[in-house]
C-alpha cells in the first residue's frame, strides 16, 4: 500500500484518533482553507466601527450641546439650594401670621379703655364766644352722676374708667360723659345743665362772626400746651367721639368760624395742673367704691385659709 504523504492511512486511522495532522505552512498571503470562528472582540470592534457618529452640522447645534453639558453639571445642587424654595414659603407664611397677629393686637389696643382696668383722664373746657375775656370758658360741671364710669368730679377733668362693656373699648364715647354732666351737644345747639341754650348761628361777642359748634381734640396735653394745632376738629357726630388714650384735651367750642385755638386760649391752667396730679396716679379698684356710686355690685371675694381656689 502506498504510503500516505499526509501521514494518514486507512490502516492507521484508529491509531491516530484524537490527533490532528500537522498543518502545512501557508504561503505568505495565502488564505487558510480551514474556516475559523470569528473573535468576539473582533466582532465588537467591527460593530463599533460600523456605527455612524453624528456631529452638529451648525454653530447653533454646537451651542445646544454645550448648553446641555453645562446644565447637566449644575443638576447636582446642594441640600441648602434644594431647601431654598420651601424655606422661602415658610418665611412668607411666618410673615403673614405675624401681620395677622399685629393687626389683632393693634385692634385690641385701639379698643381701650378696658372695662374695670384702665383709668384715664382728660382736660375739657366749654368755650362760649358770647362771653368775653377770661370768662369765655364756662365753669366746670358739678354733676356727680356716675352710672357708666365716665364722669367728672367738678374739677374740669373727664374721668374715664368704664364699669361696663357699654362704656368701654369702642363704646367709650363722649356721649356717656355728656349724659353724666346732664348736658347735650350737637352741631345745632348746646343745652347746658342750667337749661341755657347756645344755638348755632348767633353772633359772637368778640365779633368773630356767627357761632359754630365743634369739638377740638388733642391727643396729649403737652401738644396743646406747646401751641400745636388740634389733632382733629370734629364737626359731626359729636357724641360718638371716642376716647383714645390718657391725657387728652377736649374743647367744646361755641365760636366763630375763624377762631384759632392755641396756647393763648386753652382751658384754664389749673385744669392742666389737676391732670398732672391725677393722671396715672389712681389705680381703679371696684371693691373700694360704693355700689350706689358706681352702679356695680361689690365684687369682694373672701378666701379662707388653706383654700387654694
Amino acid at each position: 500500500m502506498t504510503e500516505d504523504e499526509t501521514g494518514w492511512s486507512e490502516k492507521g486511522k484508529g491509531s491516530g484518533k484524537g490527533k490532528r495532522p500537522p498543518r502545512a505552512e501557508a504561503a505568505e498571503g495565502a488564505e487558510s482553507s480551514t474556516p475559523t470562528r470569528p473573535s468576539k472582540r473582533t466582532a465588537d470592534a467591527s460593530s463599533d466601527a460600523s456605527e455612524v457618529v453624528r456631529t452638529p452640522s451648525t454653530d447653533a447645534g454646537a451651542r445646544k450641546v454645550a448648553r446641555a453639558a453645562a446644565t447637566a453639571g449644575q443638576r447636582d445642587v446642594s441640600l441648602a439650594s434644594r431647601m431654598g424654595f420651601p424655606a422661602l414659603v415658610a418665611l412668607v407664611c411666618l410673615l403673614g401670621i405675624g401681620a395677622v397677629f399685629y393687626a389683632w393686637t393693634t385692634r385690641e389696643a385701639l379698643a381701650s379703655p378696658r372695662q374695670n382696668l384702665d383709668h384715664w383722664h382728660a382736660v375739657y373746657g366749654v368755650y362760649d364766644c358770647t362771653q368775653g375775656g377770661a370768662s369765655s370758658y364756662l365753669p366746670p360741671f358739678q354733676s356727680s352722676d356716675d352710672a357708666t364710669g365716665i364722669h367728672s368730679h367738678g374739677d374740669g377733668i373727664m374721668h374715664i374708667h368704664p364699669f361696663f362693656e357699654l362704656s368701654s373699648g369702642e363704646n367709650a364715647q363722649l356721649r356717656h360723659w355728656l349724659t353724666e354732666m346732664r348736658i347735650s351737644v350737637d352741631t345745632d345747639r348746646i343745652v347746658l345743665d342750667t337749661g341755657r341754650e347756645l344755638v348755632a348761628g348767633q353772633e359772637c361777642a368778640d365779633g368773630s362772626g356767627p357761632a359754630e359748634i365743634k369739638v377740638l381734640h388733642w391727643d396729649f396735653d403737652f401738644q396743646a400746651l406747646a401751641g400745636e394745632p388740634p389733632t382733629e376738629v370734629i364737626t359731626a357726630d359729636l357724641g360718638q367721639i371716642k376716647f383714645d388714650n390718657d391725657r387728652e384735651v377736649y374743647i367744646i367750642a361755641y365760636a366763630g368760624p375763624d377762631v384759632e385755638f392755641n396756647e393763648d386760649n386753652l382751658p384754664p391752667s389749673d385744669r392742666f395742673d389737676t391732670l398732672n396730679n391725677v393722671s396715672s396716679a389712681i389705680e381703679y379698684n371696684p371693691t373700694e367704691l360704693l355700689p350706689q356710686d358706681t352702679g356695680v355690685e361689690d365684687t369682694t371675694v373672701t378666701v379662707e385659709e388653706g383654700d387654694d381656689g
